[in-house]
C-alpha cells in the first residue's frame, strides 16, 4: 500500500517542481524559465565600405564557441552558447545572428567568446575548417577573396579567446534582448596604413592579430538596428 502511494505522489512533486522552475513574464504571458531572459546575440560589420582596391573579401567565416557574458555583481561568466557554431559572415553591414538562449537577468559588462580551432579529434560541421590532424590543418577563421586580382584563402591556425568590454553596464532584464557585437573587416589585412598580402606565409601573425582586434565593440541592440540603445 505504501508503495502505491509513493509512486501517486511522485508525480504530482515532479509537476510541481517544473512548475516552479518556470515563470509567466508580466509583458508577453509566455512561460519562461524563472529569471530568464531570451537573449540573442547578433555579429555585424561596423562599416559598410567597399574593400579597396588591392584586396577584395568575398567570404569570411569562423568557428565561434563558449558565448558568455560576465556578470556585474559577482565577476562569474553565464554561459550562452557552448558551440563550437560556424558562423558565416555578413559583410554589407547587415546583422548575422549567432545564437538565442535564455540567459539570467542581471547587469553584465562583458561579452566573452573563443574563435575555436577544433581539436586533433575534432569533427567540425564544416569540414574546410580542418583537413587533416596535424596543428597547420586545423583552423579557426577563414577568409576567402582577392588580392590585386590573385585569389586567396586565408585560414587561421590561432584559437583566440576575445573579452569585449561593454561601453557601459547592460541590464538584462526583458522578456527578450539583443546584444551586436561589432567587427571591422577592412583591418584584416592591414599594417598601418600598408596592405598585407594574404597569401605570404610572413604576414600569418600580424593578420591573426588584426583579426582578434578586429572585434571592439559590443552593446544591448534591442532593435537590431547596429547601434546602441539608448
Amino acid at each position: 500500500m505504501i508503495k502505491i502511494i509513493k509512486s501517486a505522489v511522485l508525480p504530482l512533486i515532479f509537476s510541481a517542481l517544473i512548475i516552479s522552475a518556470a515563470g509567466c513574464d508580466e509583458s508577453g504571458g509566455i512561460t519562461i524559465p524563472s529569471g530568464a531572459s531570451e537573449l540573442t546575440v547578433s555579429i555585424k560589420s561596423d562599416n559598410n565600405i567597399l574593400d579597396n582596391a588591392a584586396i577584395i573579401i568575398t567570404q569570411a567565416k569562423a568557428l565561434v564557441s563558449d558565448v558568455e557574458f560576465e556578470q556585474e555583481s559577482n565577476g562569474k561568466n553565464q554561459l550562452h552558447q557552448k558551440g563550437p557554431l560556424v558562423l558565416d559572415f555578413s559583410l554589407d553591414g547587415t546583422l548575422k545572428e549567432i545564437g538565442t538562449q535564455y540567459i539570467i537577468r542581471d547587469n553584465y559588462t562583458k561579452i566573452k567568446f573563443q574563435l575555436h580551432k577544433p581539436d586533433d579529434t575534432e569533427t567540425p560541421a564544416d569540414p574546410q575548417f580542418k583537413t587533416g590532424t596535424g596543428a597547420t590543418e586545423r583552423f579557426s577563421f577563414i577568409i576567402k577573396g582577392t588580392y590585386n586580382g590573385t585569389p586567396f584563402v586565408y585560414k587561421s591556425k590561432a584559437s583566440a579567446n576575445l573579452i569585449i568590454s561593454f561601453s557601459r553596464t547592460e541590464i538584462i532584464n526583458l522578456k527578450k534582448n539583443n546584444v551586436t557585437v561589432l567587427f571591422n573587416k577592412l583591418k584584416w589585412f592591414k599594417n598601418g596604413a600598408s596592405d598585407l598580402n594574404p597569401n605570404d606565409p610572413q604576414n600569418e601573425s600580424i593578420i591573426d592579430n588584426n583579426i582578434k582586434n578586429s572585434f571592439s565593440r559590443a552593446f544591448k541592440d534591442d532593435d537590431k538596428n547596429g547601434q546602441p540603445d539608448q
